[in-house]
């Protein structure tokens, strides 16, 4: 059976590299990066295994005000390593963890139509509570430092492609892009969260003209956006990004067990 796999993989011409991945699902045809990155892809993946997250030498720049970063227990949440965003527990206290540029602007994945470079990002989320609390992932410009309006959650980015909830409607996650600071919601309410619960939210770039959304590896219909329309971050150096933010009263927590973006070289 492995052999035929195998023989599968060199006719098909998907990882030529013969390491196998997926043949169906959100990860289906993306290519493996371990024989040789040169020809096929980059990613940053992250386990959160390591506890220098956020420091100045880790490759997570952290933001904040009044919000910590530590990393948590697996009796807590899963084996493997966990990151946990405590935003603390007055309003409109946040933290945010963006992947360290050199010079805290642009981004190492950029979605421009027509040009073959598909894109794969997901990330696993937890959230502690589901009041009052305000929660990104995603892709966005390096020199966002707080993605999210004080009082409502809405986005303000300059440039984004993320999963977000607001204040008024914390169980809702929607799925939305921003575009020279100004945000479109391409669906609301994609998935209902509730509290304590690992949910998987990701989205794909075919590398022609479209980006799809996913949730717990399930495409979701509604979703299609063109990357050219005037509210998509087009051809923008973007950066995976995850953060939250109390919309009021007490401390809430956004644990990620792992992030994941590849794009074809």
């Amino acid at each position: 059976m492995a052999d035929e796999r195998i023989l599968k993989r060199c006719s098909d011409g998907r990882n030529g590299n013969l390491i196998l991945s997926p043949t169906e699902g959100f990860w289906s045809n993306c290519p493996t990066i371990e024989v040789n990155p040169e020809v096929s892809a980059y990613e940053l993946f992250d386990d959160f295994m390591y506890s220098d997250i956020g420091d100045v030498t880790s490759k997570w720049m952290k933001d904040a005000v009044n919000g910590t970063v530590a990393n948590g227990s697996a009796a807590s949440y899963r084996l493997g390593g966990v990151v946990v965003l405590s935003s603390n527990s007055t309003k409109n206290d946040y933290v945010n963890l963006k992947a360290w540029d050199s010079d805290n602007a642009g981004g190492p994945f950029k979605i421009t139509s027509g040009s073959g470079k598909k894109l794969w990002f997901e990330a696993a989320v937890y959230l502690s509570s589901v009041a009052d609390e305000v929660m990104y992932v995603g892709l966005m410009d390096g020199l966002t430092t707080k993605p999210f309006d004080d009082g409502t959650g809405a986005g303000i980015a300059v440039d984004g492609i993320y999963f977000r909830t607001l204040v008024a409607s914390p169980t809702a996650v929607d799925f939305a892009t921003t575009r020279n600071s100004t945000e479109a919601v391409v669906k609301a309410a994609i998935q209902t969260v509730a509290a304590t619960t690992w949910y998987r939210f990701g989205f794909y770039f075919d590398g022609a003209s479209t980006v799809i959304a996913y949730v717990n590896g399930l495409q979701e219909s509604g979703t299609a956006v063109t990357v050219t329309a005037t509210t998509f971050p087009y051809d923008v150096g973007l950066t995976p990004y995850i953060g939250i933010l109390t919309g009021a009263g007490a401390d809430k927590k956004l644990a990620v067990d792992w992030i994941k973006c590849v794009q074809a070289r």
